[in-house]
């Protein structure tokens, strides 16, 4: 490290002193609550399998995401840290499990909990082997990298940190957490720089604290300036609706109406009988259907909110649910929300919805209420 970043270092007022959290872990992300209101939406067009299994998916990635959280809040070392952010520069995105900014190094994590036997071979592939009950190896498949998608995700990182000026050598390194337990891989033919990326999530605090303290010998950033290199990560987080038409089934076609067959009475009609005149009954008046100007007014709110939400979709050029969903404004309307914290409480309203789609629902609701 130069003279003038060792003097840095030593007259900085040092206020990151263990890891902070810029975008907390949630149990409960938004892919996840989409998900899930899926599953209660009661049309016949949702795939709910498919939903479950993706479901399914997504939460066994949140256990593995869960440990790795745990150890970067234990861990007791200088850093800021980010969960679940999505980032994009030109027409590259990327979805990162963690970011970690430090004094000396920016890390980007990808967890993965992987089952089975992981063999890495000597050119850097992931293959698994599954195994019969025996402990015979019965099959072999390969996977996609983890190391080459945390390797992705850094140059995009790196990318949009450079154009910005906030870096020039300051190193983006993957890591690969795996954070099942269960899971034994085979990485000794793998090349060193493979080996080196890929480590157990009961190794990452060590890892993370011996490679800063090499990274450190060369630079040391300030904690105003890892503090805005953090600001501008949590100001360019997009959060992305699911793609709901991934999980909508096809329609299927109508059956064509079967034609009646008319029967024919089989004795011809021989004799003719007089047409008895039957004098109609005086009709009674049916008592008007009781409808209560409670439920028209909810009526007519549905159809504002539903018209609201449609001129948005067209404002932005997206699709409608991505507004909000219809079980959304089911809620609503049923809800009545009388403010936007009370918004935030409706399925599907998050932060960023609720400041940005909020007061005109309010507005629009305090019309009904």
């Amino acid at each position: 490290m130069v003279l003038k970043n060792i003097f840095k270092a030593l007259s900085d007022k040092r206020d990151i002193k263990t890891a902070i959290f810029k975008k907390e872990f949630s149990e409960n992300p938004q892919n996840i609550t989409q998900l899930q209101s899926l599953l209660e939406d009661t049309s016949w067009t949702i795939d709910k399998k498919r939903v479950e299994n993706d479901l399914k998916l997504f939460k066994i990635g949140l256990i593995g995401e869960s440990n790795v959280n745990y150890e970067l809040k234990n861990s007791m070392l200088p850093m800021i840290c980010f969960h679940d952010v999505r980032l994009q520069v030109e027409d590259y995105t990327a979805q990162f499990d963690f970011i970690v900014v430090t004094h000396s190094v920016i890390y980007v994590i990808e967890t993965k909990k992987l089952y089975g036997d992981i063999e890495v071979n000597d050119s850097g592939s992931f293959i698994r082997k599954i195994n019969n009950k025996y402990g015979k190896v019965v099959k072999r498949e390969g996977m996609y990298s983890p190391v080459t998608q945390s390797e992705r995700h850094c140059r995009i990182l790196k990318k949009m940190l450079i154009d910005q000026g906030f870096i020039k050598k300051t190193p983006v390194k993957p890591i690969v957490v795996l954070a099942n337990p269960k899971s034994i891989i085979d990485k000794k033919r793998a090349p060193k720089a493979v080996q080196d990326l890929i480590i157990k999530s009961d190794q990452l605090v060590n890892y993370l604290s011996e490679d800063m303290k090499l990274h450190r010998k060369d630079r040391y950033m300030l904690d105003d300036f890892i503090t805005n290199i953090s600001d501008y990560i949590f100001a360019n987080n997009k959060t992305v609706d699911i793609d709901i038409e991934k999980y909508k089934l096809d329609t299927p076609k109508r059956k064509p109406i079967a034609k009646l067959k008319v029967e024919q009475d089989p004795k011809p009609i021989t004799k003719t009988e007089p047409v008895r005149e039957v004098k109609p009954e005086p009709v009674k008046s049916a008592k008007p259907i009781a409808s209560t100007k409670k439920e028209t007014s909810k009526d007519a709110l549905y159809t504002e909110l539903k018209e609201y939400r449609l001129k948005q979709a067209k404002l932005e050029e997206m699709k409608p649910y991505l507004i909000f969903y219809n079980s959304t404004l089911d809620e609503i309307v049923d809800k009545m929300p009388i403010s936007v914290d009370d918004l935030l409480n409706v399925k599907g309203f998050g932060k960023v919805k609720g400041e940005k789609y909020g007061p005109a629902i309010i507005e629009i609701v305090s019309r009904y209420r």
